[in-house]
């Protein structure tokens, strides 16, 4: 494995990506953005629906349309409940619109917050903003630009992919064309590659809280945009596949929107380790100082120091020496004086 890294600087930069992004925790941070994205959605779909209130409470007839549209599609009970939740929305539209909006503010700028979080956390550089006034705003500006971006890809993709196209091309008397359809398919998807792609540079590039080279985050937005076009035309299967299935349509389009967005804020946290990665991002990387070197001079390294002690355990020694002489002659002294005492008389 080291030799493939050390001959092979491609795979040598996934494996350095993959390495941010798992010692950084992106799995956790993608799994709580999805919690916030998901959290978000309710206030966002109340905002939703008080436009689309407003808007049919100025047109009777484009009212009448969706009314009878509801009852024809959805008979029974279940139709008259749904006609009457239309009704109470143009009714209650101002109090929806409000609420709708202050929550969204709420949980948008949350999500949004986190989001920056965890892409800044793969350049391994704070999440928080040093001024939290121009932060939110900051914010609020972003969480705008994202929802915009989100939904004109998501729209050209489902453009692409529903019938919607196949009835321009019949109203244009070009179906009979060989091929045409799978043309139209690949133009689309060219498309979605393209609006897809402006979404991941955008966020890429100013969400993290630090300077990020261009070259390396559109690079790096190209990789996500193919990934998220993937993303994207499994979604378009599944929940067409799931809202035919009575039992799949209860549970399935909640559990699919986690799914799908889980997907999206792991392509985005790859792709956002992958750049901060990249020999551009780790050149301008400034290494830490060292710690301060701490020096200890012993005082006997030095010549005029040893030269110091030497003189004075040569003084110590000669010192103790003429102590031990003075020692043993007054031993010597001692030992005579008492001979003399104890010899007998006479001898």
């Amino acid at each position: 494995m080291e030799k493939l890294r050390a001959t092979q600087p491609w795979f040598d930069h996934i494996m350095l990506m993959n390495e941010r992004y798992t010692e950084r925790g992106g799995n956790h941070f993608a799994a709580g953005i999805t919690y916030f994205s998901v959290l978000s959605l309710i206030p966002l779909l109340m905002l939703v629906l008080a436009i689309a209130a407003m808007v049919l409470a100025g047109n009777e007839d484009l009212l009448g349309e969706l009314v009878d549209t509801i009852r024809n599609a959805v008979t029974g009970e279940l139709g008259d409940t749904l006609t009457d939740i239309l009704n109470t929305a143009i009714d209650q539209r101002g109090s929806i619109f409000s609420v709708g909006l202050l929550l969204t503010l709420w949980t948008g700028l949350g999500w949004i917050g986190n989001l920056r979080l965890g892409i800044s956390e793969m350049w391994e550089v704070p999440g928080q903003a040093d001024n939290f006034i121009k932060g939110k705003f900051s914010d609020l500006l972003a969480l705008i630009g994202l929802l915009f971006s989100l939904i004109v890809a998501f729209a050209v993709t489902a453009v692409g992919s529903g019938g919607f196209t196949w009835r321009i091309i019949e109203a244009l008397n070009m179906d009979h064309i060989t091929g045409i359809r799978y043309l139209v398919w690949g133009i689309a998807l060219a498309i979605g590659v393209a609006a897809n792609w402006v979404v991941m540079f955008w966020l890429l590039l100013f969400f993290p809280r630090t300077h990020v080279p261009r070259r390396a985050a559109a690079q790096g937005a190209l990789i996500g945009a193919v990934a998220f076009e993937f993303v994207k035309q499994f979604a378009t299967v599944f929940f067409s596949s799931t809202m035919s299935n009575p039992a799949g349509a209860a549970f399935g389009p909640i559990i699919g929107v986690m799914v799908l967005l889980y997907l999206v804020w792991r392509i985005a946290l790859y792709c956002s380790a992958w750049i901060a990665t990249s020999r551009e991002a780790l050149a301008e990387v400034i290494p830490d100082a060292p710690a301060p070197a701490l020096i200890q001079i012993r005082r006997d390294a030095h010549p005029q120091a040893r030269s110091e002690n030497s003189v004075r355990r040569a003084g110590l020694v000669g010192a103790g020496a003429a102590v031990g002489v003075l020692i043993g002659g007054l031993v010597v002294k001692t030992g005579g004086a008492r001979a003399a005492r104890h010899r007998p008389t006479g001898q």
